[in-house]
């Protein structure tokens, strides 16, 4: 009673191609399965889907002319707020001036009593 070894790989061999093959045989099914829900879900929404495809390249071109629209007004948001920087720079001047004129007037208006 000898074990041949060689008849035990085939047969080992055999066995494992045999249950990778059922292996297969499932996944595809469930990949078929999975194809064709997708495929049902597309059928459903042919026309939802046709609908935004129609409307995406006007919805993307009014995105871009908003974002343009958007950058010059911040372009102008930005001159404005450096124009008004300037603005309360001068001011603060003049109010320093006023401040030392009204000063003097105290100090003058002080000395006569």
């Amino acid at each position: 009673m000898y074990i041949d070894f060689y008849k035990v790989g085939q047969g080992l061999l055999i066995f494992l191609g045999l249950a990778l093959l059922i292996i297969l045989i499932i996944g595809l099914l469930k990949l078929i399965k999975t194809i064709s829900s997708v495929n049902l879900i597309l059928k459903k929404n042919e026309e939802n889907i046709d609908e935004i495809l129609d409307v995406l390249p006007k919805t993307f071109k009014n995105w871009f002319d908003i974002t343009d629209n958007v950058k010059d007004v911040t372009e102008v948001v930005v001159k404005m707020t450096g124009s008004a920087l300037d603005s309360t720079d001068s001011f603060k001047r003049y109010l320093v001036y006023i401040v030392d004129i009204l000063t003097i007037m105290k100090n003058i208006f002080r000395t006569k009593k």
